[in-house]
């Protein structure tokens, strides 16, 4: 009995996720890219006096989602990076985890949404002392040109005294 309600559960399960895609539907692609780069970032450095280097590594996802017809419709990039400021034997370590979606529109103009936290630097004694939190959107023409931004809610900080103390 138990064996006969597992296997109706299955057939139930697989027939709506088959019922739940549209038929023609395109399946979107995932690419995983890895990122592991360092930098010497040249206006915190100048603000510093002294060289800082900033270490990025994670991934960055990316979901392309294509139309029946296999054009592009949208794509989804999701970044989960630790980033790493070093100086005088001393680091500070922020993350971004953010998405960033580009929308597609028939006259081919399109929008672009960052969403999350991007490069969130939190320092001793100082509370978030750089990068952003919320959502900024873009619009652009077919022409790749900047027709104007859409929404920029948040809070962005750029606290580089902080920082270089902790760094000195």
């Amino acid at each position: 009995m138990l064996k006969r309600t597992l296997n109706l559960c299955m057939l139930i399960v697989s027939l709506a996720a088959v019922a739940a895609t549209p038929v023609g539907a395109v399946r979107p692609t995932t690419d995983v890219i890895p990122i592991d780069f360092s930098f010497v970032p040249p206006v915190l450095s100048s603000n510093c006096g002294f060289a800082v280097t900033r270490h990025v590594q994670g991934t960055l996802t990316v979901r392309t989602f294509l139309h029946s017809s296999g054009t592009f419709s949208r794509e989804l990039d999701q970044f989960h990076l630790v980033e790493t400021l070093m100086a005088n034997g001393r680091s500070l370590v922020g993350r971004t985890t953010q998405n960033v979606t580009t929308a597609l529109f028939d006259d081919g103009s399109y929008t672009v949404a960052f969403v999350g936290s991007d490069f969130r630097l939190p320092v001793p004694g100082a509370g978030i002392s750089f990068g952003s939190v919320g959502r900024f959107v873009l619009e652009f023409a077919a022409d790749n040109t900047l027709i104007g931004v859409l929404q920029d809610v948040g809070n962005t900080a750029s606290d580089y005294a902080a920082i270089c103390a902790a760094l000195a």
